[in-house]
């Protein structure tokens, strides 16, 4: 098997593009704004959305009266400059979750956000061999 992509059920499509694409600046190869899908190009592998009343329609299951709540998902991106990259978005409107800090037990500098629906954005940058503890 090989990975394909992530498929993001969400509740406001529109809302939820606003934030991938426009906030993010990711690049959505292709949308159907009727079907309330998605499709983003990220390098290594795609995010989809897909409306999650519509998801459910195709599967030929009721739609959930409640969305999930909680932290469903992380989706992790790497990032030359953790600090300026989550500067740059809570600047933009990205709702914040965790700042930048260094978390040497993941050998990395990280920092959250969250999109429409509640699902975190890592951002993520290898710590260096001088930052992190020694055994």
């Amino acid at each position: 098997m090989k990975f394909a992509s992530m498929r993001l059920l969400v509740n406001d499509f529109a809302t939820s593009v606003r934030f991938w694409h426009g906030l993010l600046g990711l690049n959505m190869t292709y949308s159907d704004e009727s079907m309330g899908y998605a499709y983003f190009e990220t390098g290594s592998t795609g995010i989809e959305l897909y409306q999650r009343d519509g998801f459910a329609s195709a599967l030929g299951e009721v739609t959930p009266t409640a969305a999930p709540t909680g932290r469903q998902t992380v989706l992790t991106f790497g990032v030359d400059d953790v600090d300026t990259t989550y500067a740059d978005l809570i600047k933009r409107g990205a709702v914040e979750v965790s700042g930048p800090h260094d978390r040497p037990e993941w050998r990395a500098r990280t920092a959250h956000i969250s999109d429409p629906d509640g699902n975190l954005v890592e951002l993520y940058s290898p710590l260096q061999a001088s930052e992190l503890p020694t055994a």
